[in-house]
């Protein structure tokens, strides 16, 4: 999420090294299309299905739609909810090869914020302002829409909350604790909202073991499933299906020859195309092939077997110390209600064989048993408290993300495609839900008005270096 600038509109046509037809011209290929892959491992967030889960609005997919969104995580329903909430007298369909939201929503860690580490990585306090910034307008978007929409709150558990960043590395913590004092005293404005623990006091505020001191920010915790239906499922009551028209389980295989999306079940003719596809985007815009990748995680859920105290009420960043012969890594924590905690990373167990997670889209299968063994005793040797709770890891699941060259997303209308009038929001990094609640609502905004990144990056707040340029196209 650094940046870079967006040119001007229309630059593919003074780019003569650029193939002259828009960049998502189906191109002869060899090997498989990049697609979903059929019955995904099951997570914790999926164990309660919503009654929509498998939703065809219709029974025939209909010819045609103002507007066709491709994705039914959070980045598509949100899309579909803001530009609904516009006014807009148009119809729009939300397609999705699997279930309702299967995908990295379904499999995240249900936490929306910005790690200390991160913001003390960016090179400047503008920098700095401006990501903190930009990732409280996403926890306020998030608010925004449990607020309007009654009892949504409750239904997917939304919590305002403290999120700690702890570190078991002390050279770690040194370095973005160099940058954090260096800023207070400078009296950059992210400081002010992020609180240092030391060394004696963050056992004690946080339970982990062998914590060297840590951060604590604000954040946003959800149930991110819930969320999901929750929200389509009031836009489904709200709307006909001659406004809103769901169609699950319908695979698009192409898009083409003037927004003709193509499917087993018939062709869908749309005056618009928005793209939430993520690590899938290539797929259907093969020229993203080398620019968003998909690449794979792991994620676990522990459920206590006997009562622990203290009960751990903040979400977590744990940032573990070196290993000899594995790389280090940085796992998330999101406690639930009811006691169970969900874990994602342990990629220290698995980053060193590279197939196995890098270019691999295919969340139908588990890591090998010698890498789930990672979340072995994990609660237990982890944190104070536990030693004696019995957790264990009942569910453990896998999730694809879609990972850009440069680490930031790509917002905004498709290159080369311009009179097509299609846009995207994808390769989030693993860090959607940091990005989605804005940039969903910029990209219904350009949706609505035919506007570009660069025509909403002001109004939004978004970051630099997110739009869908050529130029940034080519780079990667």
């Amino acid at each position: 999420m650094n940046a870079t600038a967006t040119p001007p509109k229309g630059l593919i046509h003074h780019a003569p090294h650029l193939p002259t037809q828009p960049l998502n011209q189906p191109q002869p290929s060899t090997s498989p299309q990049l697609l979903p892959v059929p019955n995904p491992v099951l997570s914790y967030w999926l164990t309660e299905p919503h009654k929509h889960a498998n939703l065809r609005s219709t029974p025939d997919l209909p010819s045609k739609c103002d507007i066709a969104i491709i994705g039914s995580g959070m980045a598509g329903v949100l899309t579909a909810y803001h530009i609904l909430r516009s006014n807009l007298s148009s119809s729009v369909m939300l397609l999705d090869a699997r279930a309702l939201c299967s995908g990295a929503t379904g499999r995240n860690g249900g936490h929306a914020k910005v790690k200390t580490a991160t913001l003390a990585g960016l090179k400047s306090e503008s920098e700095r302002n401006a990501m903190q910034a930009y990732v409280f307008a996403v926890m306020g978007c998030l608010k925004e829409v449990v607020d309007a929409e009654k009892g949504l709150a409750e239904e997917c558990e939304f919590e305002m909350r403290r999120s700690f960043d702890v570190f078991q590395s002390a050279a770690e913590l040194e370095g973005v604790k160099g940058v954090f004092d260096a800023a207070v005293k400078e009296g950059e404005e992210w400081t002010k909202h992020v609180a240092y623990v030391p060394k004696e006091m963050v056992g004690n505020v946080t339970s982990i073991k062998d914590a060297m001191g840590g951060f604590s920010s604000p954040a946003v915790s959800l149930w991110p499933y819930k969320f999901v239906t929750g929200t389509l499922g009031r836009l489904v009551d709200r709307h006909g299906p001659e406004v809103f028209n769901v169609q699950m389980n319908t695979p698009v295989l192409s898009v083409s020859d003037g927004n003709v999306l193509k499917t087993e079940r018939g062709d869908v003719r749309a005056g618009k195309v928005v793209f939430a596809t993520n690590a899938w985007t290539a797929g259907l815009i093969p020229s993203f092939a080398g620019s968003i990748t998909p690449i794979r995680g792991m994620a676990s859920h522990h459920k206590p077997q006997k009562v622990v105290h203290p009960l751990l009420n903040n979400t977590y960043n744990i940032h573990f110390a070196d290993a000899r012969d594995r790389p280090t890594c940085t796992d998330y924590l999101n406690p639930r209600p009811d006691g169970g905690i969900v874990v994602g990373g342990g990629g220290s167990y698995f980053r060193n064989d590279k197939p196995t997670w890098w270019n691999n889209s295919d969340d139908s299968v588990h890591f090998d048993k010698e890498v789930e063994k990672y979340w072995d005793e994990y609660m237990p040797r982890t944190f104070l408290g536990w030693e004696n709770s019995a957790a264990v890891p009942d569910l453990v699941w896998t999730g694809i993300m879609g990972n850009t060259s440069d680490g930031k997303p790509y917002i905004g209308r498709v290159a080369g495609a311009e009179s097509w009038k299609q846009w995207m929001l994808a390769g989030f990094n693993g860090g959607g839900m940091s990005h989605i609640g804005l940039v969903t609502k910029a990209v219904a905004r350009m949706v609505v008005d035919d506007l570009d990144f660069e025509d909403v990056k002001e109004e939004f707040g978004l970051l630099d270096g997110c739009g869908t340029s050529v130029k940034r196209l080519t780079k990667t």
